[in-house]
């Protein structure tokens, strides 16, 4: 009994490391996969880049949810309030053709929200994210915007919005 104990003390904090180093690996792929889209919708609509890859990081797991996998939904947009089978699931969420046309729809989606005029083209994320939760995006937005605070701190996001503004023409 004491051996067992003894393995599983030495190999406990082992699968520890390597959880953590295989999803700082899923997040960082996840990043070098949509930066540059971000970047140019960024350019696009004036919504800044590291909210929106901080965002859909947390909303998709870092594109592991099943709805990210299946409907290609890296936001958590929901269709409506009625169940409907889409590949052979039942959900309420949208469904996308790409993963870009999520990145795409979630643009549109804040262009049509009453604090996108005056927000367009600030890039401090603080602000969209303030916003967002005093428009009712999120169910519980304290945590929700500590969890995509975390996610844009933790990866340095905001150089994104550094090659963003690299890219704008005058």
């Amino acid at each position: 009994m004491k051996l067992f104990l003894k393995k599983i003390i030495f190999v406990l904090p082992l699968l520890l490391v390597v959880t953590s180093i295989q999803a700082q690996y899923i997040v960082s792929n996840y990043i070098a996969r949509y930066g540059t889209l971000c970047i140019q919708l960024s350019d696009s609509f004036g919504i800044p880049a590291d909210l929106m890859l901080g965002l859909a990081i947390v909303e998709s797991g870092a594109g592991t949810s099943k709805n990210a996998k299946i409907l290609h939904n890296h936001f958590g947009l929901k269709a409506g309030n009625k169940l409907r089978s889409v590949k052979g699931i039942q959900t309420r969420f949208r469904n996308y053709d790409s993963d870009s046309a999520s990145f795409v729809d979630f643009c549109v989606y804040l262009s049509k929200r009453k604090f996108y005029p005056t927000l367009k083209g600030n890039f401090d994320y603080n602000a969209w994210l303030n916003a967002m939760t005093k428009s009712g995006y999120s169910g519980s937005p304290q945590a929700w915007k500590a969890k995509i605070k975390t996610q844009i701190k933790k990866y340095n996001l905001t150089e994104l919005n550094t090659r963003n503004a690299a890219t704008r023409q005058p």
